[in-house]
């Protein structure tokens, strides 16, 4: 039986920066904050797929940080990590409101015509932007980002367009890998970071 060590939060920002043994600091994270972190999400209008994708964001954001050596050690990193989630979660929770709103005045509008034409204007450039990142990636990490962030959608549904995955628990862990090596990719890339950050915030 695989043994997790206990780890100060120093000892963690040092090991997560070692290549060697970053899966340790992962391994850790996920037994000792998961259940916090899944707690807010799902206590705040999410279920508990939308905790994982956004934990697995979290996690892949708070590595990103401590390698561009961001993490002062100002708070600890069991509140750093629940304020990364709340900032994510939130952002969430205002992209959905904000696509029910605009869906809800595309619905009353009778110009169908021109705001279908100004809505696909808009997802073509977003997914112009997003596809230039993601050609980095192999093609399994691309097709699934896209169907993850370009078509919105559910883990559910990804597996039924993407056979090889046998359940979603595995499509999960794929897209870690995924963000995880998209991280690695951009880190000391300004400008692809950039690129694929504005990408992100106009998505919605």
């Amino acid at each position: 039986m695989e043994v997790v060590r206990n780890y100060s939060d120093t000892e963690l920002i040092h090991i997560l920066k070692d290549n060697r043994q970053i899966d340790a600091g992962i391994k850790f994270i996920y037994r000792e904050y998961y259940g916090l972190l899944e707690n807010y999400v799902t206590n705040n209008k999410g279920s508990r797929e939308d905790a994982a994708d956004v934990i697995q964001e979290t996690i892949v954001a708070f590595i990103e940080i401590i390698a561009e050596n961001k993490f002062r050690g100002d708070s600890s990193v069991k509140s750093f990590l629940y304020s990364i989630t709340r900032n994510l979660w939130l952002s969430e929770l205002r992209k959905r409101t904000s696509t029910d709103n605009r869906n809800r005045i595309f619905e009353k509008a009778k110009d169908t015509t021109e705001q279908e034409t100004v809505q696909h204007l808009v997802k073509r450039e977003y997914y112009n932007s997003i596809q230039q990142v993601f050609e980095k990636l192999g093609d399994k990490c691309k097709q699934l980002l896209m169907l993850v962030y370009y078509e919105d959608l559910s883990m559910k549904d990804i597996v039924e367009r993407m056979p090889d995955y046998q359940n979603e628990q595995v499509l999960r862990n794929k897209k870690y890998k995924c963000m995880k090596q998209l991280e690695q990719m951009i880190q000391d890339n300004e400008q692809l970071r950039t690129q694929f950050k504005n990408a992100l915030r106009h998505a919605g």
